[in-house]
C-alpha cells in the first residue's frame, strides 16, 4: 500500500500545482523527483534519463502532427476563414443551436478518422468565433471538443479510434463487432455529453457569463471584423482538403500541409503581415507539446515504480462479476498508465484469456474494454487533456471542469450503462 501512495501523493500534488497555475513543466519535474524518491529510485537517473526519454519520445512522435495542426488552425484564424465560416453558420442557423452544432461537427471529424490533436486545432478558431457571436464563455470550448471527439468516436461500430481497434488483435473481433449494441452505447455517450454542454450553456447565460479572451486574441478578432468579410463557403475548402483525403488513406501530415498552403493562397490578400503565415502556429504548438511531454515524462517514471506493479497486481487479481471486475481492472490500469490505449493493451494482454474462458462474449469484452479504458485515463495529468487546454489558452482551473465531467464522470456512467445493457442483450453462459 505504501508503494501505491508513492505514486498517488505526487500525482495529487501535480494536480494541485497545475490547478494553482504553477507552470506544468516545473510541476511535473518536481513531482517526478518526489515520486522517484518515495519509491526508492535514483532521483538523478529518473530525471535525467527515464523522464527525459519519455519526454523526448513524445515530442519525436507528435511534434510534426501538433505543429502542422496548430499552424493550420491559426492560419484559418489569421486569414479570417474561421470568422467567415462562423458568419455563414450563424446566418443560416442563428446562435440557438451553437453548442449542439459544434458538438456534431466535431463528432463527424472524429468519426471520419481525424486525429484528436488535429481536431482541437481545427475546431478551436471556429468555436472561438461562434462562441463570440453567441456570447458564450470561451472556457466551455474544451467541453465541445470532448463531447464530439472523446465519446462515440471510441465506442461506435467501425469507429477509427485506437481504443476500438486494439482489442481486434487480442480478441479476434473486428472494429464493427456488435453494431447494434455499439451504436446504442456510442449514441448514449454522445447524447448525454451534448445534453450536459447544453445545460452548461443555460447555466452560463443564467449567471451572465459571456464571451472572453486574452487581449491578443480579441485584438486579432476585432481587426478582422473591421475588414470586409468573405464567403463562408470558401472557408470550407481548406477543411475539405484536410479531411477528405484521409478517407483515401492519405497521411494526415500531407493533408494538413496542403490545407495550410491552401489557407495562405485563399486568404493571401487579407493577411497584412505575410511572414506571420509561417510563424503563426509555432508558439501554440510549442506550448502544447512541452506541456504534454512534461506529464508524459511523469507517467514514464511512474511505470518504473513498485507502486505501479502493485496496482497492476491488484487489477489483474480481481474476482466477482466478470464484466464489472474486468471494467474496474481496465480502468485502474488506464489510470495508472495515464493512457487509455496503454491501459487497454495491458488489460487485454493479461486478462482477456481468463475472461474468455469464463464464457464472456468476445464482442462484449471488446466494447467493455474500450469503454472502461477511457474513464480514469482522463484525469488532469493526461496528455490529451493538457494539449486541449493548452490549445484553447486555458488553465486546468478554467477549462478542465468540462473535460473531466465528460471524459471521467459521464464516461463512467456510460460504462455502467454498457455493462447493464450487455448483461441483458448478451448474458454470460447463454
Amino acid at each position: 500500500m505504501l508503494s501505491i501512495l508513492a505514486i498517488v501523493l505526487p500525482l495529487a500534488l501535480l494536480v494541485l500545482l497545475i490547478w494553482k497555475r504553477v507552470n506544468i513543466a516545473v510541476s511535473a519535474l518536481v513531482c517526478t523527483g518526489l515520486m522517484a524518491a518515495l519509491s526508492g529510485l535514483n532521483v538523478y537517473t529518473c530525471l535525467t534519463t527515464d523522464y527525459m526519454e519519455a519526454f523526448v519520445g513524445y515530442i519525436r512522435s507528435y511534434w510534426p502532427l501538433i505543429f502542422l495542426g496548430a499552424s493550420f488552425g491559426k492560419a484559418m484564424q489569421l486569414g479570417g476563414g474561421a470568422e467567415d465560416l462562423a458568419n455563414m453558420l450563424t446566418a443560416k442557423l442563428g446562435t440557438k443551436y451553437t453548442v449542439p452544432l459544434l458538438c456534431l461537427v466535431t463528432l463527424i471529424l472524429g468519426y471520419g478518422g481525424v486525429s484528436c490533436y488535429v481536431i482541437v486545432f481545427v475546431m478551436y478558431p471556429i468555436c472561438l468565433n461562434m462562441f463570440k457571436k453567441a456570447d458564450l464563455p470561451r472556457k466551455m470550448i474544451p467541453g465541445i471538443v470532448a463531447a464530439g471527439c472523446f465519446t462515440a468516436v471510441n465506442l461506435g461500430p467501425g469507429a477509427p479510434s485506437v481504443v476500438n481497434n486494439i482489442p481486434v488483435k487480442y480478441l479476434g473481433t473486428s472494429p464493427t463487432i456488435l453494431p447494434v449494441y455499439s451504436a446504442i452505447i456510442a449514441a448514449f455517450f454522445f447524447l448525454i455529453s451534448t445534453a450536459y454542454m447544453m445545460w452548461e450553456e443555460k447555466r452560463a447565460r443564467k449567471n451572465g457569463w459571456g464571451f472572453d479572451a486574452d487581449e491578443a486574441t480579441l485584438k486579432m478578432m476585432a481587426e478582422y471584423e473591421a475588414k470586409e468579410h468573405g464567403n463562408g463557403a470558401i472557408a470550407l475548402i481548406p477543411l475539405c482538403i484536410v479531411v477528405i483525403p484521409l478517407f483515401f488513406g492519405i497521411d494526415v501530415l500531407y493533408t494538413l500541409l496542403a490545407g495550410w498552403v491552401s489557407v495562405a493562397v485563399l486568404y493571401w490578400k487579407k493577411i497584412d503581415n505575410k511572414v506571420e503565415i509561417l510563424n503563426c502556429g509555432v508558439a501554440d504548438a510549442m506550448g502544447a507539446i512541452v506541456a504534454t511531454s512534461a506529464v508524459v515524462g511523469f507517467g514514464g517514471v511512474a511505470k518504473l515504480t513498485a507502486g505501479y506493479e502493485t496496482i497492476v497486481g491488484i487489477a489483474t487479481g480481481m474476482g466477482g462479476n466478470p464484466l464489472i471486475s474486468f471494467s474496474i481492472a481496465t480502468s485502474l490500469l488506464a489510470g495508472a498508465c495515464g493512457s487509455g490505449s496503454g491501459g487497454l493493451t495491458l488489460a487485454l494482454d493479461t486478462l482477456a484469456p481468463k475472461y474468455l474462458e469464463m464464457g464472456v462474449n468476445p464482442g462484449v469484452l471488446h466494447k467493455i474494454a474500450s469503454a472502461a479504458c477511457i474513464t480514469l485515463d482522463s484525469l488532469p495529468h493526461n496528455g490529451v487533456m493538457v494539449t486541449v487546454l493548452a490549445c484553447c489558452g486555458l488553465t486546468h482551473k478554467e477549462g478542465y471542469r468540462y473535460l473531466g465531467f465528460i471524459t471521467v464522470g459521464l464516461a463512467i456512467v456510460t460504462l455502467i450503462f454498457a455493462i447493464i445493457l450487455a448483461s441483458i442483450m448478451y448474458p454470460i453462459g447463454v
